[in-house]
């Protein structure tokens, strides 16, 4: 099963690179070009990992990760930025981002990270699966 990524930015030109590269690597890759449209697309369908900008327009990339936390609480999210905005940086940290990669982005240190997510996401759901109580009658 292909690993659905979603790529949230306001960079056009971003979401056509990052989407190439993911998509050559066997990635299923959805875009989003704004906070409100990946959270719009979040309701829809589950994403194994979440790549977002932290600066853009309306939403900005942290206000989003953490509504989009109410939503899919397991969420793996990749905050990316081109500009220097520490406080943001700092937010996204504590509220939980996998990682925060300075733009421009190299292909191999996003596969990578996407990678060491995707593990970790599988990591999780099979410690969740393997603690799960069991019930009488199983």
């Amino acid at each position: 099963m292909k690993e659905q990524i979603l790529l949230v930015d306001d960079n056009a030109m971003f979401l056509d690179s990052a989407r190439d590269v993911l998509e050559g690597e066997g990635h299923a890759v959805v875009t989003a070009e704004s906070g409100e449209e990946a959270l719009r697309r979040i309701h829809v369908r589950p994403f194994s990992v979440v790549v977002m900008d932290i600066k853009m327009a309306g939403l900005n990339g942290v206000e989003t990760f953490i509504e989009m936390k109410q939503i899919r609480p397991d969420v793996r999210v990749i905050m990316c930025t081109a500009h220097l905005v520490e406080e943001l940086i700092h937010l996204a940290e504590k509220e939980g981002a996998f990682a925060i990669l300075k733009k421009p982005v190299k292909a191999p240190v996003l596969l990578d990270t996407i990678e060491r997510a995707l593990t970790a996401q599988a990591s999780a759901e099979s410690q969740s699966e393997t603690h799960a109580p069991s019930r009488a009658g199983e």
